[in-house]
This record gives structure tokens, C-alpha cells and sequence, in this order.
């Protein structure tokens, strides 16, 4: 039985809001060769072999078929289409009038699924969903990127000469967990930017 937790986002844009959503527990990853078993065991008339070259045709023809332009529609399925952003470092956004954005690079970002309509009903009627926690879990959302966040620790030892976990955790929006985590895996090998001084309580670090 499928199960899922309730979660509380952080509020990024400060309106107040507190607003939550269900989300899907993934505990188990059906694999290729399971997917093959799975529909093997639900029509025994049908060799492995058949359903894994099936399958295997199948992706190489909507793979072609989507480098081509096409929208690819497959029964009780679903809709595959080419999802596309820039590829260079350039402006997204108008400069002035008249800008006609010329000599820009395009490239495909992702594969935009949109599932049948009788396939989400199915799924509705058939799937019984199951609460694993009570209460509603807090995700504390990253605003910096992993190098913007050792930007700013550097900045905070140039100034103090040092830095703690509770303030590395406070500058850059993270959680104590996720910043000792991070602060560990920054003093790891030769090269690494960090180093800790002192021990339990007393423990601080500093740049290498």
C-alpha cells in the first residue's frame, strides 16, 4: 500500500502562509528487469524476451520520434513532449524594445509527461493510500546553492576568524542536521576548504 507523509513548505515569499501538501513515500524502486517480471506473471502467454524487446522498442521509437518535434500520444498512457531552455549564460530576459534575442543557444531540458485522463481515474479509484506519521513534517527549503553557502561561511571567518555550526546553519537557512552534514563533507580530503578546531561544544571552523 502506497503511503504518504503531510509537509509543510517553507515560506519563501513571507506572506504567512503555511501551506501543505501530501507527498508520496518512494521506499521501493521497481527496476527494469522487475517492470519485465511483473508483466510476465500478469500475461504468462508473453516471453520475457518479447516484453524486454517490446519495451526496448518502444523508448528507442518515442526517443526518435521526440528529437524529430513530435508529440507523442500512447493510449492509457499518457502525452510525451519536448520540454526546451537556453544553453548559454546569456539574459532570459528582454533588454529593450526591440530586442530580438538573436544568437541564442537552445537545448532540450526535459521530457514533459502529461498522463491519460483514464489512466489518472484508474489510479484514483484503485490506489488506497496510507498516513505514516501524524502531525505535518517541516521542510526547510535551501535558498543558496552549495557555493553560495561556502561563499558565505568564508565571508563570516574573514570577519570572525571562525565559525560555528548553529551560525552556518542560521546564515544559510538550514537545519543543524543538514548543516553538520554539509560542514563534515567540507573538510573532507587534501583539498577541501575547511578544517574543524576544538571538539564537542567548543568546536568551530576555519578555513584550510
Amino acid at each position: 500500500m502506497p503511503k504518504y507523509t503531510l509537509q509543510e513548505m517553507a515560506d519563501m515569499g513571507r506572506k504567512g502562509e503555511r501551506r501543505v501538501y501530501p507527498k508520496l513515500d518512494v521506499y521501493h524502486l521497481l527496476e527494469n528487469d522487475k517492470f519485465v517480471r511483473q508483466v510476465v506473471s500478469y500475461d504468462r502467454s508473453l516471453p520475457a524476451s518479447v516484453v524486454q524487446a517490446v519495451l526496448t522498442n518502444v523508448a528507442d521509437t518515442l526517443r526518435r520520434m521526440l528529437s524529430e518535434g513530435y508529440t507523442v500520444k500512447i493510449d492509457h498512457l499518457g502525452v510525451f513532449s519536448l520540454s526546451l531552455d537556453f544553453a548559454d549564460q546569456k539574459p532570459k530576459v528582454i533588454q529593450q524594445e526591440g530586442d530580438k534575442m538573436s544568437y541564442r543557444e537552445v537545448t532540450v531540458k526535459n521530457v514533459n509527461f502529461k498522463a491519460d485522463p483514464l489512466l489518472l481515474k484508474e489510479l484514483q479509484d484503485k490506489t488506497e493510500l496510507e498516513r505514516t506519521m501524524s502531525g505535518v513534517k517541516v521542510i526547510r527549503k535551501k535558498m543558496y546553492t552549495p557555493e553560495e553557502r561556502l561563499g558565505r561561511a568564508l565571508e563570516r571567518i574573514a570577519q570572525n576568524g571562525f565559525i560555528r555550526l548553529s551560525e552556518y546553519a542560521s546564515l544559510n537557512n538550514l537545519s543543524r542536521t543538514a548543516a553538520s552534514l554539509e560542514l563534515k563533507r567540507l573538510c573532507e580530503g587534501p583539498d577541501s576548504p575547511l578544517q574543524t578546531d576544538g571538539k564537542g561544544s567548543h568546536k568551530v571552523w576555519k578555513q584550510r
